[in-house]
């Protein structure tokens, strides 16, 4: 009888103890903060690496930001997938000029957890980077140039053209396109000029900060050609005869 309940209690332990060894405990994810890059007076980019999912599927994953420190998923964030892994996040519509808190996230069925929190500092709003592009089809009244603006100082590019003079250094006072709007290149028609005169020409494009110039570029109208056509009259010869 007590060898039979003692082989009992041995059937009941093993069941247990298979039981418990093949069950994992559910715990919240382990994951890092990856440092912020690329960073904008707008945008910038952070992620996260999660290391372990804590035994359960990664529901969502994602940054979450402030500019109050431990900001949470309550605060503004991002959803970028699930599973394990490293992930790149964007960060949008930031304030230039600020110092924000950013913290990885990850979500299973037992809850949130965070990676370790990075502060980064936007950057500030700039005048323009531009060129101005070199004259082209030079005339008597007329000419095209142009420009690349090749940063838009963080602010988005209000107006862009040339602008053009017969003294150095020309500005928006003196002759001027207006050639539309945003970053990259555009062309530009330089007319009203005078024959066989040199101007000075610079690129410029205006952002919520100011306006930029470009290099300044010289070029000289062109001449007036004036064809004279003389016309000489034809000789006439007088022949003297001899009378006979």
């Amino acid at each position: 009888m007590k060898s039979g309940f003692n082989f009992y209690v041995f059937l009941s332990l093993s069941f247990f103890s298979l039981f418990f060894t093949g069950c994992k405990i559910v715990k919240p994810p382990s994951l890092t903060t990856l440092a912020v890059s690329e960073i904008g007076p707008h945008t910038a980019k952070a992620g996260g690496n999660i290391t372990s999912d804590g035994n359960t599927d990664i529901l969502v994953r994602g940054v979450c930001w402030s500019i109050s420190k431990s900001p949470t998923t309550e605060d503004t964030r991002t959803t970028d997938g699930y599973g394990v892994g490293t992930y790149t996040s964007n960060l949008t519509n930031l304030i230039p000029n600020t110092v924000y808190y950013v913290r990885a996230y990850a979500t299973n069925k037992e809850g949130t957890a965070y990676g370790n929190q990075v502060t980064f500092t936007t950057g500030e709003l700039s005048i323009a980077e531009l060129t101005t592009a070199a004259i082209s089809g030079i005339t008597q009244t007329s000419a095209v140039s142009g420009g690349n603006i090749t940063f838009d100082g963080g602010s988005e590019i209000a107006e862009r053209g040339v602008c053009w003079s017969t003294h150095a250094v020309p500005t928006l006072a003196d002759s001027k396109t207006s050639n539309g709007t945003g970053a990259g290149i555009f062309s530009s028609n330089i007319t009203g000029l005078t024959g066989n005169t040199r101007y000075y020409v610079r690129a410029y494009a205006t952002n919520a900060i100011g306006t930029a110039y470009g290099q300044e570029i010289s070029f000289v109208s062109g001449s007036v050609l004036a064809v004279l056509t003389t016309e000489i009259p034809s000789a006439t010869g007088t022949t003297t005869g001899s009378g006979g």
